[in-house]
């Protein structure tokens, strides 16, 4: 179940990402642009990172 939620989050933080770069790119807003980037930074990370083992 923990994997599943992991998975949900990152995919959430893509499609957000996505979604500001829809709306920064044409309305020239760097905001949303940079909030893009650090929501797609979030995405990589949640893939990535490596599960934590309890010895």
């Amino acid at each position: 179940m923990q994997t599943f939620k992991r998975l949900l989050v990152a995919f959430a933080c893509l499609f957000a990402a996505i979604a500001c770069y829809v709306f920064g790119i044409p309305a020239g807003g760097a905001v949303f642009l940079v909030l893009g980037l650090l929501l797609e930074g979030m995405f990589w990370f949640q893939l990535t990172r490596r599960r934590e083992r309890n010895n």
